[in-house]
C-alpha cells in the first residue's frame, strides 16, 4: 500500500510540473490560474529551492522557469485565488494532522 501512494504521489508530482508559474506567460493569469497557484505553492517552493542549490552548485544546472507565483496577472482577481489556494493547502494540512492524531 505504502509503495502504491508513494507511486501516486510522484505522478501527481510530476503531472504537476506543467502547471507552475512561469516567467513569461502566454496570456494573464487570472483568479483560477491564481487558485491553483496557491495550491501548489509548496510543490513550487520545493523545486525553486531545488533549482538555487542545483544552479550555485553548477551554473549549467539549475536554470529552470519556475516561480511561485506569476508575475503577470490580473491583479487583485488573481491574488484572490492565489490566497484562497494557500488557505486551501493550510486546511488540508491541518485536517491531515487532526486525522493522524485520532488513529
Amino acid at each position: 500500500m505504502k509503495k502504491l501512494s508513494l507511486f501516486v504521489a510522484t505522478g501527481l508530482l510530476l503531472s504537476l510540473s506543467s502547471c507552475f508559474a512561469s516567467e513569461e506567460p502566454i496570456a494573464l493569469y487570472g483568479f483560477w490560474e491564481g487558485l491553483w497557484h496557491g495550491v501548489i505553492i509548496i510543490v513550487s517552493l520545493l523545486i525553486k529551492l531545488v533549482s538555487v542549490i542545483a544552479h550555485a552548485i553548477n551554473a549549467d544546472y539549475g536554470n529552470w522557469n519556475i516561480c511561485v507565483f506569476s508575475f503577470q496577472n490580473e491583479g487583485l482577481v488573481y491574488w484572490v485565488g492565489f490566497i484562497l489556494g494557500i488557505f486551501f493547502n493550510l486546511g488540508v494540512f491541518s485536517r491531515m494532522r487532526q486525522v493522524r492524531r485520532n488513529q
